[in-house]
């Protein structure tokens, strides 16, 4: 088949591959400039998409803001993998979000909009307690910030900071959310314009940039997971609820809730209308499916059920210098050679960020150039074979974390407790 991917950022290129590798045919637009690198010498490049959308089989939108073009194609009867309008609302506008979900009964953590800095300030000192901030639309995760001072001290602060540097060109648009104590977790599904695929896959982030859970939030850090054949007491809570919405606006494409649970309930964080990263990258080493007849039977509308491995998978992600901030990884990581990749590892490695010249790989100064994932019949030895081969591997000066997976040992007794885990 012949397959056309449409993206913003380039993310998807690690799928692109194992396609190709599959025996498809295909072809990669990426719309903003500073990521055309990506892939480059890996997987073959078009200039406009719009010329190319006849020879496909299959168009994919691998991320949000390109809805329009969704609904344009799936009008004229373009077989599309994406989401829609309504999907990119649900992730970008926070409160859009929150409001579906109260409606479809999902709990959630009380959450406020401002659109003032001063606003959220007073609002704090009038309500004193730890939120969390997050900002609307795609801005750089590490300006979310989870409060640690119950009198909201520390985040008065850090708004105060915001204030005095938040940059012209960037409207000011952000949440507080009401802080939740419990286990992080998440459950994201394929929708085929009716009904949820299954099985369902079960995650857990790792977003804070260092080990142990420290520093700024990244886009993520790696990631560890499942596959559910039902999904569960969490889906069941939250996702599932999603359905008549989801039937409704037509939705073709991958969607996620990450969560918040405890022992009285799971509260729902927020929307992933896409595909995650690095969940995709992750999700390759669990799957027998073939990618070329998942993608195809989503599109169309007919993929009901597919097959998995029924083993726990951990992705680590591997972090060019300079990383989590922009100017620093595209200073110091452009160019970069990546050293250790063999026939036998191959398969784990999951090329992003990276290009080929002469036959050598390079990082194209984007933070997150490959992830490295592993599978196991347990999450520790999943993480055992993961970490086996990042060590197998140089990117001069990298970075990455040495703890993903760690958390199981101490969250998968609580979870089965709390009901919301029937693996172990």
């Amino acid at each position: 088949m012949k397959f056309l991917f449409v993206t913003p950022l380039g993310e998807s290129a690690s799928l692109i591959q194992t396609l190709i590798s599959e025996g498809h045919e295909v072809k990669f637009y990426i719309k903003y400039a500073k990521f055309k690198d990506i892939a480059r010498g890996l997987v073959p490049h078009v200039l406009n998409w719009k010329k190319h959308r006849d020879w496909a089989d299959v168009i994919v939108f691998d991320d949000v803001e390109m809805a329009k073009d969704i609904e344009w194609l799936r009008a004229r009867d373009y077989l599309v993998v994406g989401g829609n309008r309504f999907g990119d609302r649900l992730e970008n506008y926070r409160l859009f979000g929150q409001k579906i979900m109260a409606q479809a009964g999902i709990k959630i953590p009380p959450s406020w909009r401002f659109k003032r800095f001063s606003s959220a300030i007073k609002f704090i000192k009038k309500h004193p307690r730890r939120y969390v901030i997050k900002f609307n639309g795609q801005l750089d995760r590490f300006l979310c910030y989870v409060g640690e001072f119950p009198s909201g001290e520390d985040l008065i602060n850090l708004i105060e900071y915001y204030a005095e540097k938040w940059p012209k060109k960037y409207k000011i648009d952000f949440i507080l959310q009401e802080f939740v104590d419990g286990i992080e977790m998440a459950s994201g599904a394929f929708f085929n314009g009716t009904d949820f695929a299954y099985p369902v896959n079960i995650t857990f982030e790792h977003k804070k940039f260092l080990t142990g859970g420290i520093g700024p939030f990244t886009g993520e850090m790696g990631t560890s997971m499942f596959y559910s054949h039902d999904g569960g007491k969490l889906f069941g809570e939250t996702l599932l609820k999603m359905k008549p919405y989801l039937a409704k606006s037509n939705y073709r494409g991958f969607i996620d809730i990450n969560c918040i649970v405890t022992e009285s309930a799971a509260y729902a964080l927020e929307f992933t209308a896409r595909f995650g990263y690095p969940q995709l990258d992750i999700q390759q080493e669990l799957h027998k499916t073939s990618w070329g007849k998942l993608l195809y039977k989503l599109a169309k509308g007919t993929l009901i059920q597919f097959e998995t491995y029924p083993d726990f998978a951990v992705g680590v992600v591997i972090g060019g210098p300079g990383m989590p901030f922009e100017n620093a990884y595209n200073k110091y990581g452009r160019g970069l050679p990546l050293f250790g990749l063999t026939r036998r590892n191959k398969k784990h490695v999951r090329l992003v960020e990276i290009y080929k010249k002469e036959e050598k790989l390079y990082i194209t100064g984007g933070g997150y150039p490959l992830t490295i994932t592993a599978r196991g019949k347990t999450m520790e030895e999943a993480q055992k074979k993961a970490y086996g081969i990042v060590r197998q591997l140089v990117v001069p000066n990298s970075i990455y974390r040495i703890d993903i997976g760690d958390h199981w040992q101490s969250e998968a007794p609580l979870l089965k407790k709390w009901g919301y885990l029937s693996c172990t």
